[in-house]
């Protein structure tokens, strides 16, 4: 053996040496797969046969419309005051009833539309109680009741900003159906959505007098009145809002 081959000879058995010492002493482990990805999917509330029961509505009502709808109807569930005076004077407490249901769906003014004169005749109301604005579906619910005006009650449609409770609310919306006639088709706690049954015939001087109670309109759709007033044309509604 040479002396040059000698000489990288040595240090390559050394270092041979090491790897397999190391090699025994910790055996090579195989990677590890990464964990799988939870997904936590949250699950709606879906009405159950006692809700059903209690709230007493015909079969045919609540599978029409999750069958239109394309999804099951959930409990809508308000919160009321029970009058019971306690030790502590105090005159009532709240307590959450059912009453109505709802369905999630993206076609809610067809479905609002299809239903609303047939399920009015017969002593119900349907109306939007959530928009999505299209991100997500949109509720729309039914609940008991003969006049529009129902919806804001129910959902105690109200503006604390501007100091101006249901009662206000619907005085106003009365007044001005003398301008043209419109029925109420979604409501929340504060904001609401009319469709027009007959449209006014100056919409620019309707919108200034929707702009004077509702200010807040301005703040998240048209610009100008002039615009608003436009848009009220393009879908024949129109809506309060309050933040």
């Amino acid at each position: 053996m040479s002396a040059t081959v000698g000489r990288y000879l040595v240090p390559g058995l050394i270092f041979t040496s090491l790897i397999s010492a190391c090699s025994a002493g910790k055996p090579v482990e195989p990677p590890r797969k990464p964990s799988p990805a939870v997904i936590v999917k949250t699950t709606r509330p879906v009405l159950t046969k006692e809700q059903r029961r209690e709230l007493g509505f015909p079969d045919d009502v609540i599978t029409k419309v999750e069958l239109a709808a394309g999804s099951e109807a959930e409990p809508f569930v308000v919160s009321v005051v029970v009058p019971s005076e306690n030790l502590k004077g105090e005159k009532g407490f709240e307590k959450e009833k059912l009453a109505g249901f709802s369905v999630r769906t993206k076609k809610a003014d067809d479905l609002i539309a299809s239903f609303r004169a047939g399920l009015r005749v017969r002593g119900y109301l349907i109306f939007r109680s959530h928009n999505s604005y299209g991100d997500l579906p949109d509720i729309v619910t039914v609940v008991k009741g003969n006049n529009s005006y129902d919806i804001l009650k129910i959902q105690g449609t109200e503006a604390l900003n501007y100091q101006l409770d249901t009662k206000t609310i619907i005085a106003w919306l009365k007044d001005k159906q003398r301008l043209g006639t419109f029925m109420i088709t979604g409501g929340g706690s504060d904001g609401l959505e009319a469709r027009f049954i007959k449209p006014p015939k100056n919409m620019l001087s309707f919108a200034r007098k929707v702009v004077a109670f509702a200010p807040d309109v301005m703040a998240h759709g048209p610009r100008s009145v002039e615009k608003l007033a436009e848009k009220m044309k393009r879908t024949n509604g129109f809506y309060l809002e309050w933040d």
